[in-house]
């Protein structure tokens, strides 16, 4: 009776280690959004992404183009016209998330660089959530190198070697291919999520958007494997 129960716990918790394994192996389709930290409209799409990637099963593959590189009223210290402020108390009035737009337009160009350095050290989620959340939660400058560095410690990048890597513009390259496969897919807005081929510019309350990915990673599912 006993070495029953045994055999029966042994095949039980192989069967689990290798559901374990299965589930570990299987590949979280990768949604590319092509941001800005100087968007406020960013923002809140991090805000209404983040809790979607564990629930859906997605990972969000966020890549960095500055809104100064495309449109000149969006360089760094250029007052918010209203019509851009109103713009942006809509969306989070009509999604829930709770932000205000800063006063003028951020230079992020640095905070930009300072990601992709934390995504070659496998910190790029605590480093995009803190900058985000330094902002437009703590309205902090996060164009002061001092902030910056300071986010960067806290994620466990090595200060000197993080301003040294922004002062000499280290990932600019990488920065303007992200711009280049953006205009490639006519992403032109921010955010802009990357659905296989088909840009959806723009944040939506989270219902749709948990709608309109859950869709999306369903149909990528039950497409036939190469």
């Amino acid at each position: 009776m006993c070495a029953a129960r045994d055999s029966r716990k042994r095949r039980l918790r192989q069967l689990h280690e290798r559901a374990m394994i299965a589930v570990t192996n299987m590949s979280r389709p990768r949604i590319p959004i092509y941001f800005d930290y100087a968007s406020t409209l960013c923002y809140i799409a991090w805000r209404i992404v983040t809790p979607l990637e564990n629930e859906l099963g997605f990972e969000a593959l966020w890549k960095g183009v500055p809104i100064a590189m495309r449109d000149f009223r969006a360089r760094p210290g250029r007052v918010l016209g209203e019509r851009e402020r109103q713009k942006v108390l809509f969306v989070a009035a009509e999604t829930g998330v709770r932000v205000a737009p800063p006063s003028s337009w951020i230079d992020s160009s640095a905070a930009l660089q300072g990601s992709e350095l934390a995504r070659d050290a496998g910190v790029f989620p605590a480093y995009h959530d803190a900058v985000f959340r330094a902002a437009f939660d703590d309205g902090a400058n996060i164009a002061d190198p001092e902030v910056l560095d300071a986010i960067a410690h806290r994620v466990g990048l090595d200060r000197a070697n993080f301003r040294a890597a922004i002062n000499r513009d280290a990932m600019s390259a990488r920065l303007a291919g992200h711009k280049r496969e953006a205009d490639e897919f006519s992403a032109l807005g921010y955010p802009t999520f990357i659905l296989g081929d088909f840009p959806m510019i723009g944040i939506q309350p989270v219902e749709s958007m948990r709608l309109l990915l859950g869709r999306f990673i369903r149909q990528r599912a039950e497409e036939p494997q190469a």
